[in-house]
């Protein structure tokens, strides 16, 4: 069973370490150039010597193949040397490795231990694919991972806590469903809110949804219009986009002028705080 939506947000650790090492000479394995040589004879020599940092910087190297030959195996070697001393971004990316069965056999009970030990310091990451796993569960014979709601959204939430945006959009969902938690509608409301102030368009089409009458939360219709326009703003998904303004349109059918009015003044108000934000 593949993880789509888990391995982006492992991948992005990948670059941390090489990049806090390399620092702004160059773009290492997100672009061009490669790591020159002098760097990575450098990289490996404080690897060698016991720096963590290092270790994970140069396990990058031989993941991605930049300035080295591509070697997973190598690479996952030096990840478990990091990961073993500790380092929270090694054994996210080991996790990964064994996640997915590159450089190592495929093993996700081996992943939700590496996992635990670096969401157990505070990795958000960590803490959203551990979420992600519980809440799907994982087949693979004797390494399968048992679907656990309850585990799914404490894990979630620890991540939702600390500000990542795609765990607080699984944990609305989850109180939503009433999977895990005891069903709330008001309580994933507030969580959907707090994704949707991140831009998360999938978070403003599901609060726009719940606001709106029937819905079994207090309606705001004003509210409801606000975020299923900002939604169908965002979608580069033809489809949901469409869905997001159809619920706006049929909204639209049932407002005065001047709630329509507000609506509007609120949704360009609220990109204009997010456009600062970005600057």
């Amino acid at each position: 069973m593949a993880f789509p939506m888990v391995r982006p947000l492992l991948v992005l650790t990948l670059f941390v370490a090489l990049g806090a090492w390399a620092g702004a000479g160059s773009e290492g394995a997100q672009g061009s150039p490669l790591q020159p040589a002098s760097e990575v004879s450098e990289l490996q020599r404080r690897a060698e010597a016991g720096d963590l940092d290092a270790e994970v910087a140069l396990g990058v190297l031989y993941e991605v193949g930049d300035g080295v030959a591509e070697d997973r195996a190598v690479a996952a070697a030096w990840y478990l040397k990091a990961a073993t001393a500790g380092h929270a971004g090694a054994q996210v990316n080991l996790a990964a490795m064994y996640l997915d069965g590159v450089g190592v056999p495929r093993d996700p009970a081996t992943a939700v231990t590496w996992l635990r030990r670096a969401a157990e310091r505070g990795d958000t990451t960590a803490q959203f694919t551990l979420g992600t796993l519980f809440e799907t569960g994982s087949e693979t014979g004797t390494a399968a991972v048992k679907r656990d709601a309850a585990q799914a959204a404490s894990w979630y939430r620890q991540a939702a806590d600390r500000g990542l945006m795609p765990a607080q959009t699984r944990l609305a969902r989850m109180y939503e469903d009433g999977r895990g938690v005891r069903r709330s509608r008001d309580h994933a409301a507030a969580w959907y809110r707090k994704a949707a102030d991140q831009d998360d368009p999938a978070a403003q089409l599901a609060l726009g949804a719940l606001l709106g009458p029937g819905n079994g939360t207090r309606t705001d219709i004003v509210a409801a219009h606000m975020w299923l326009n900002l939604s169908a703003s965002r979608w580069k998904d033809e489809a949901l986009r469409r869905r997001a303004a159809g619920l706006r349109d049929a909204l639209e059918a049932r407002m005065t002028p001047a709630q329509l009015s507000e609506a509007t003044r609120r949704s360009l108000e609220w990109q204009d705080t997010v456009g600062m934000r970005r600057r």
